[in-house]
């Protein structure tokens, strides 16, 4: 990366590592002292995280009026109970509608949302939770755990669901870092010296490429290299996969060699999206495929390969839905009773064993099922922190390979790693990095992730860089390439110089040959705004580029599926599907989302709308620039940049790249859209 945007990293000419320096201690000195010390820190960091995930939450919901939670998406009121029923993992599913059968608004509560169930006569502080599963433009269907309901949710008319909060993150976090520190004489252990620089990985016999029978017979060398590489490395293997250069594709291939040879996998990543794109792949490759989590998080392509559904497919399942019937008439009728005092204490104990043995066969069942499910699997694929659920506690694998690792905070990485043999770090520390509120984002921070602190401390025969990129025009690549990569990515000859106009029914225009535009905005007074009463941003005078730009691109016969629309405020992604309706193409299938969404992913043309245009020259989110290589490469052949240079030029990564711009000839003014 270049050094004007960023200090000196660990790893590079003149760093100083201080766990390798303290190595040369006496053991039973130096080695607990730096663990000791480093998890002490990891804590205190992750605990001053809680609190301000906890005080983020109070801001945005709590303290909020319900009317005001509801304006600004993080609530829905009047809603009417529409269906009750039970899936076969004991799940109760409550399908609302709003009151009148009216449309629910479109931005709001989604799939995979933790939400607060309320009544309007119950106190708030009597909530239940679940999990958002389902919602379409009339209703909203939510999954409960647990098997017995509020009295009230049977007596009252009108509810309401709000935004709620997950803890269960942060608990298992602590957990796995105590357990790490404390860790002695075990795999755990060895791994955790060996990322604190404390140990050497070892390295099995050497594995030539050329020795290997592919899969995957269109890997180029580089790729085929990385493979060789990880069945080499015992312990640790990092995979540094620049955009386009087929990360996901060399990670597939390592799955299949592991299988081949007869070894267990465990795949993990730090978001659902990406877990349930790895579960795509892998099940192109007829692989046997079991996706841990929460069906509602789970993307609908895949959730068949859940072990919910897995549940669900079983002959095994009518019995347990049956028996969650009978449970659910059970606690319905002693409720009941209890309510009208009409139950003895002799009937109160039979009813409670009936309860109790229900429960002990379902229990029995879902064993049984899940055993017959993990025998008969190849890959089981969770996010981090599902890593820890019982399902997995005693589970041992001989590969655990973390994708996209370099936006995960050390705390969660840990997770899966506490049931690996050997283990693979892939992803790319110059592109998203970790979700933290903390403002500090130092080495020292959480931000300093676990794939990054490897990438310093291994040799090089632990680890490589991919550089052949297979996705981007060479010009869309390059500033990247420059900025963040020394230079050394290079455009396959099949997409160096493919722009729009080479693709079937795509006219011939300025517009569409060439690869990479600034469109810019300054003078124009198209300043930001705040959303009314929100915390997010947005420019309505960039908003009407875009729209111009859509129009423009699809004129030239671009196809609506391959056009995306790149924010990193959320306001200004409402004010353009708003005006995409507006328009008459909100049914389109243009994309319009935010920088995290578009990880790991492309589209033939990318607009993006910086959004930022003040007198301060203060950019906000815009300062972190690896969030911005994520948006810039996700173009293929197309990257249109909307922005204020006026206000941009506050930092000189913006400025290298509006002097990069006019080399290649992109640079356009706004005013043009103006007349």
């Amino acid at each position: 990366m270049n050094r004007k945007y960023f200090t000196k990293k660990p790893g590079q000419a003149g760093h100083k590592n201080p766990f390798r320096q303290k190595t040369t201690r006496k053991i039973w000195v130096g080695e607990e002292r730096v663990i000791r010390k480093h998890f002490s820190h990891i804590r205190g960091l992750l605990i001053s995280e809680q609190a301000r995930d906890r005080s983020r939450y109070e801001e945005e919901v709590l303290k909020l009026l319900p009317e005001q939670r509801e304006k600004h998406g993080k609530a829905l009121r009047g809603l009417e109970i529409l269906e009750v029923h039970y899936n076969p993992s004991g799940q109760r599913m409550i399908t609302f509608k709003q009151k009148g059968g009216k449309r629910l608004p479109r931005f709001g509560l989604n799939s995979g949302d933790i939400v607060r169930l309320s009544a309007f006569r119950i106190p708030e502080s009597d909530w239940r939770g679940g999990v958002v599963y389902a919602r379409s433009a009339n209703s909203i269907t939510v999954a409960f755990s647990g098997a017995e309901m509020p009295g009230w949710v049977q007596h009252e008319q009108f509810f309401q669901l709000t935004l709620g909060e997950s803890r269960t993150s942060f608990e298992r976090m602590f957990v796995m870092l105590d357990r790490v520190r404390d860790a002695k004489h075990n795999r755990l252990a060895k791994l955790r010296d060996i990322a604190l620089g404390l140990k050497a990985p070892e390295l099995a016999d050497p594995v030539k490429p050329e020795k290997l029978s592919f899969f995957h017979q269109g890997l180029n060398a580089e790729q085929k290299k990385a493979v060789a590489m990880a069945l080499e490395n015992k312990d640790v293997f990092v995979l540094h996969g620049p955009p386009g250069t087929g990360k996901t594709s060399v990670l597939v291939e390592m799955v299949r060699q592991a299988k081949e040879r007869g070894e267990t996998v465990l795949i993990s990543a730090p978001s659902n999206a990406a877990c349930d794109h790895l579960v795509e792949c892998l099940a192109q490759c007829d692989l046997k495929v079991t996706r841990l989590g929460h069906p509602a998080r789970v993307s609908a392509a895949v959730r068949d390969r859940t072990l919910s559904f897995q549940l669900v497919q079983h002959p095994y399942a009518k019995e347990l839905e049956s028996n969650h019937a009978k449970l659910d008439q059970l606690f319905k009728q002693r409720l009941r009773r209890r309510e009208r005092r009409e139950m003895s204490w002799e009937e109160k104990d039979v009813m409670n064993d009936e309860i109790d043995a229900l429960k002990a066969e379902n229990k029995e069942i879902k064993a049984q099922i899940f055993n017959e499910v993990w025998n008969s699997t190849d890959i089981v694929i969770a996010t981090h922190v599902v890593c820890a659920d019982t399902l997995l506690e005693s589970k041992k694998f001989d590969w655990v390979i973390m994708d996209e690792a370099g936006q995960a905070i050390e705390p969660a990485s840990w997770i899966p790693m506490a049931h690996a043999g050997r283990v693979v770090l892939a992803g790319d520390h110059e592109q998203l990095p970790p979700t933290v509120l903390s403002n500090y984002k130092g080495r020292g921070s959480l931000c300093y992730t676990l794939f990054e602190r490897l990438h310093d401390v291994l040799p090089a025969t632990s680890q490589l860089r991919l550089q052949l990129q297979y996705r981007m025009h060479e010009e869309i690549m390059r500033f990247s390439s420059d900025v963040f990569y020394e230079g050394t990515l290079t455009a396959a000859d099949a997409n160096r110089g493919h722009t729009l106009k080479d693709l079937p029914r795509v006219t011939a225009h300025e517009l569409t040959e060439k690869p990479v535009v600034f469109i810019d905005t300054a003078g124009l007074a198209y300043d930001e705004e705040f959303e009314d009463g929100g915390f997010s941003r947005y420019n309505s005078g960039e908003a009407q580029i875009v729209i111009r730009q859509i129009k423009d691109l699809l004129e030239k016969g671009v196809s609506s599926s391959e056009i995306a629309v790149i924010s990193p405020y959320s306001a200004q992604i409402k004010w353009i599907l708003q005006k995409m309706d507006e328009q008459g193409f909100g049914g389109s299938d243009v994309e319009v989302d935010s920088v995290d969404s578009f990880q790991g992913r492309e589209k033939e043309a990318v607009i993006l709308s910086l959004v930022r245009s003040n007198l301060e020259g203060d950019l906000g989110f815009l300062k972190d620039v690896r969030r911005m290589n994520v948006a810039m490469t996700r173009a293929k052949r197309k990257l249109i940049v909307i922005g204020d240079s006026a206000t941009l030029s506050s930092l000189p990564f913006y400025q290298d790249f509006l002097e990069y711009v006019e080399r290649v000839n992109g640079y356009l003014s706004a005013w043009e859209y103006a007349q």
